[in-house]
């Protein structure tokens, strides 16, 4: 039986979907801003993207059966929360240092603060969507029973 578009949530794939956007729309931005921040700010805020991503996708691969699978896969999703708070506070420290738009010229300062604060929006938006996406499912796989596979070994007589 399908659920009614109007009363559907979030699906348990929603983490991995939204860390996919958070690290494509990192490298789009980043590429963008001064190159007198690569080493300081860009490497690392490209840095935290990725792990976010990579920490959910590697958690996703992991279907526990056992306690230690269990454990790994929590391990895995807390890992990618903590990189979405560091990521989060990078991209405000960005903000607080340099038009995250990038400076285009052509275009007046009132422009790009706009178009700084949407960007900024954006990513704080996504951040917290991961956010609730990652804790969902931690709090799913701390509860969740675990299914051992069935031993069809017949006992020896």
């Amino acid at each position: 039986m399908s659920v009614p578009p109007g009363d559907r949530g979030k699906s348990s794939m929603q983490f991995v979907e939204t860390a996919d956007r958070i690290e494509k729309r990192t490298m789009e931005l980043c590429r963008k801003w001064p190159k007198t921040y690569t080493f300081i700010i860009t490497q690392r805020t490209v840095a935290l993207a990725s792990a976010i991503y990579e920490h959910v996708q590697y958690a996703n691969s992991i279907l526990p059966q056992t306690e230690e699978e269990r454990t790994q896969r929590i391990l895995e999703l807390e890992k990618a929360l903590g990189a979405n708070y560091a990521f989060a506070r990078k991209i405000e420290r960005a903000y607080s240092l340099f038009p995250l738009c990038g400076q285009k010229d052509g275009r007046s300062q009132k422009e790009e603060q706009e178009k700084s604060n949407r960007i900024l929006e954006e990513f704080m938006n996504l951040c917290l969507e991961e956010e609730e996406a990652i804790k969902g499912n931690l709090h799913y796989t701390r509860n969740m029973e675990l299914h051992r596979p069935r031993n069809n070994k017949t006992k020896p007589e």
